[in-house]
């Protein structure tokens, strides 16, 4: 290899190790260049205060390979973009969950705060407490406004006399005819 490098036109081993300085004194050069800009780009994702920044970008400009290994072991776990979208999820959740407490327990269809009964699936919702006799969902374990055990949800469903008060009674459930004739039977199908 020796002999390589010494036979290059007025080439000495002297001449040609500098060469080789040179060139891993770019290379070097190049990656501590890179670390820097990776480092800019890096904490701008994460954070939008200045002082930790110039921080970070000053700590690897200084210390090159040791000052971003300490870098990545102290820089914010997420991305400013990823801090949004966990927030967008969290109040999508949150939203989901305002819109069920404003739905029907049997059916899911929303419905208002106030509705005693569901109007689509007829599911009671709420029943008056035995004791202040205010509204209480029957989902609920005891009264919020006097702390009284609820009793047990009623597994009946409502009748003509239960309706809520200002409110239509249920219409009539209608009862099957009376069946008085055998229903005609049907020829069998021939076999094959």
């Amino acid at each position: 290899m020796t002999e390589f490098l010494v036979s290059w036109p007025e080439g000495d081993l002297g001449s040609a190790l500098k060469l080789v300085a040179l060139v891993l004194l770019a290379y070097g050069l190049v990656l501590w260049l890179s670390a820097i800009v990776w480092v800019y780009r890096d904490i701008r994702s994460r954070t939008t205060d200045q002082t930790s920044q110039v921080i970070a970008v000053v700590l690897v400009a200084v210390f090159n390979l040791p000052g971003l290994i300490v870098y990545l072991v102290i820089r914010p776990q997420s991305t400013m973009s990823d801090a949004y979208e966990r927030s967008l999820e969290a109040e999508a959740i949150l939203h989901e969950l305002q819109l069920t407490a404003n739905a029907c327990q049997s059916c899911r269809r929303p419905i208002e705060d106030d509705f005693v009964v569901c109007p689509y699936c007829r599911t009671t919702l709420r029943e008056p407490c035995r004791n202040c006799g205010r509204a209480v969902r029957t989902s609920w374990a005891a009264c919020p406004y006097c702390a009284v055990e609820r009793v047990a949800a009623r597994t009946q469903p409502l009748q003509p006399a239960q309706a809520p008060e200002g409110g239509d009674m249920l219409p009539p459930r209608r009862r099957a005819a009376p069946q008085t004739a055998e229903p005609p039977s049907r020829p069998r199908a021939a076999r094959r």
